[in-house]
């Protein structure tokens, strides 16, 4: 029966410590960018989300001025006064401070997304240089030297 030397065994788990720290290597790799991924997916629908809270947000204020204003029309028939122009602006003003604080919520929650993709991406391919040089410490660590002579 063929026997294998030690340096021979040596070579070989050197080679299977190799190989399995490059599966996992590239496994911490693609477990990086998928989270990264889908933080960007996050991102995509938190400004989607955002765009329609800011729709609504328009549609509500046109509603408000458009029955103000035919309770306004109808003020006029009757002879009552009324305070419509100032009403409007501080309802189209208000409105506009909504929006622009909508806005830059948006803004933030998307930047803080996009830095988390980032991150992942960052934190995956760290993981993947550690099990490389995990590997080659371990490598480092074998015994190399033939075994002594009897």
């Amino acid at each position: 029966m063929a026997s294998i030397s030690l340096p021979t065994m040596s070579i070989i788990a050197a080679v299977g410590t190799a190989a399995s720290a490059g599966v996992a290597a590239y496994s911490s790799h693609e477990q990086g960018v998928a989270t990264a991924n889908a933080d960007k997916q996050k991102a995509r629908a938190e400004q989607l989300n955002e765009t329609q809270k800011q729709i609504n947000m328009r549609q509500k204020m046109l509603q408000g001025l458009a029955a103000q204003n035919a309770g306004t029309l109808g003020a006029v028939g009757t002879g009552t006064g009324t305070s419509f122009g100032a009403n409007t602006m501080r309802q189209i003003t208000q409105s506009q401070n909504d929006l622009a604080v909508s806005s830059a919520n948006e803004s933030v929650q998307v930047s803080l997304l996009d830095q988390a993709a980032s991150n992942a991406t960052a934190a995956g391919n760290l993981g993947a240089v550690g099990d490389v040089l995990g590997a080659g410490t371990k490598i480092a660590g074998m015994n190399w030297s033939p075994p002594p002579s009897s």
